[in-house]
């Protein structure tokens, strides 16, 4: 079996020290590798082993200066740390890149450190050039459908939903976050209902997690308006 493999049933498994074992023994015996240079990067970002992945990345766009999978997984690292400046600059580099397929990934990256920076609007912008680059991506759908909602755009939220709805009827936030749309735009009760229940059914769990938050964010709503 391939080490690369191996080592990420090992990680799945719980298995971390052995994970790692296995792909610094693989870049030892076949330096050129660079996938386990990656992987073994992403193993240390996961496990917050940040200072460890720093030296890997290092080590790994030294060698392959012209690879922006190790620019992408140092914006990835400064992401974690929550160095958003920083993870900014180095995502800006990935999309400069005359070819690569990490390019919608990168933009979708900017616009989730422009939402940690509180800057919405910017977010937005890069999570609808994502979209053009893949209109199917589900993530990116819900993604602009929460900035605008964040935005107060609700009408517009709407219709973001409504399409993840479409293409991913088994999504239990887009129809919780279409019954939320639906109250801020004073829709029929029934069928704001519909949207909810709808969520619930798919998962009860998270469904109760997000009516704690949602009447959480009302009673704070309600206290600032006072």
């Amino acid at each position: 079996m391939d080490r690369n493999h191996e080592a990420f049933q090992l990680w799945e498994t719980g298995e971390f020290n052995k994970a790692i074992q296995l792909l610094m023994e693989e870049i030892n015996d076949h330096p050129a590798n660079s996938d386990s240079y990656y992987n073994l990067a992403t193993m240390f970002i996961l496990g917050k082993k940040y200072e460890d992945a720093k030296v890997i990345l290092e080590t790994a766009i030294e060698k392959y200066p012209e690879d922006p999978i190790f620019v992408y997984a140092f914006g990835n690292l400064y992401y974690e740390i929550e160095n958003y400046q920083t993870s900014l600059e180095y995502f800006n580099q990935v999309i400069q890149f005359s070819e690569t397929p990490l390019k919608k990934d990168a933009m979708v990256m900017i616009g989730q450190n422009f939402l940690a920076l509180d800057q919405a609007k910017k977010a937005l912008v890069y999570f609808l050039s994502a979209y053009e680059e893949d209109k199917l991506d589900m993530t990116v759908i819900l993604f602009i459908g929460n900035t605008l909602m964040q935005l107060g755009s609700f009408k517009e939220a709407k219709q973001y939903f409504d399409i993840s709805i479409d293409k991913a009827p088994q999504n239990d936030e887009a129809w919780f976050k279409r019954g939320v749309v639906g109250m801020a735009l004073k829709e029929e009760q029934d069928s704001v209902d519909e949207y909810f229940n709808k969520a619930k059914e798919l998962d009860p769990i998270t469904y109760k997690e997000r009516i704690e938050q949602l009447k959480a964010i009302e009673v704070m709503m309600k206290n600032q308006k006072g």
